[in-house]
């Protein structure tokens, strides 16, 4: 998998290089393109070599598909425009289906169609595990590396608004405060684990089936 360290190291000398040609945000794309793409083959190349849990797979190719979109959204229609966060919120509600779905009745064909309810909820809840860290980095990454100065322009927003909405002023810090916990990179942690949990239980509820006791001969 790519080191963030270096990346980050990468990106700064990229910048310093092509900012008097007027290239540097270009270039500083095409480099956080480049490394999510990277990271697709990665995951798939590491768990070919190492049979990973499905599960674990499976995250780590949603999680890096949902940034990549994530990305690509916030580059073509504004890293400002508030669509991009609810077309976001639907992707990773739908990748969360695809993934937990997929991963639990794969795991069941492994096992010659036999699956164990609790066998069922561990493989949902571990691929939403994984998918969650994956896009909490990508989260911190996104508003520390990527657009820094995101937070800070909703902040201004919400603040514009509560002074035409004639808020008073003692209490900006209050609703600021909550305006940029929105933007926390655990923010989409939660709701991540919540429906995973809950589509982990229906599925697995639907796809279970024991395996029939066989009697050992005498």
């Amino acid at each position: 998998m790519v080191n963030w360290a270096e990346c980050q190291f990468e990106l700064s000398a990229f910048r310093a290089k092509y900012r008097e040609r007027g290239e540097a945000k270009e270039i500083h794309n095409l480099i956080i393109f480049t490394i999510l793409i990277n990271n697709i083959k990665s995951a798939y190349i590491f768990h070919h070599n190492m049979k990973l849990s499905i599960s674990i797979t499976a995250g780590v190719i949603a999680g890096i598909i949902l940034s990549a979109t994530w990305y690509a959204m916030a580059k073509s229609m504004g890293f400002y425009e508030v669509k991009v966060y609810v077309y976001r919120n639907y992707l990773t509600f739908l990748l969360i289906l695809i993934g937990v779905v997929s991963c639990i009745l794969l795991t069941k064909r492994q096992n010659n169609g036999y699956l164990e309810f609790k066998e069922a909820l561990k493989t949902g809840m571990l691929f939403s595990l994984v998918f969650a860290v994956i896009i909490a980095c990508f989260n911190f990454l996104y508003y520390s590396v990527i657009t820094p100065d995101t937070i800070d322009y909703f902040l201004s927003e919400a603040k514009n608004q509560m002074i035409a909405d004639k808020i008073k002023e003692a209490d900006f810090p209050k609703y600021l405060d909550r305006v940029r916990a929105n933007y926390g990179s655990f923010r989409l942690i939660p709701p991540v684990l919540f429906w995973g949990l809950i589509l982990s239980l229906i599925t697995g509820a639907l796809a279970k089936k024991k395996e029939p006791f066989v009697f050992g001969e005498n």
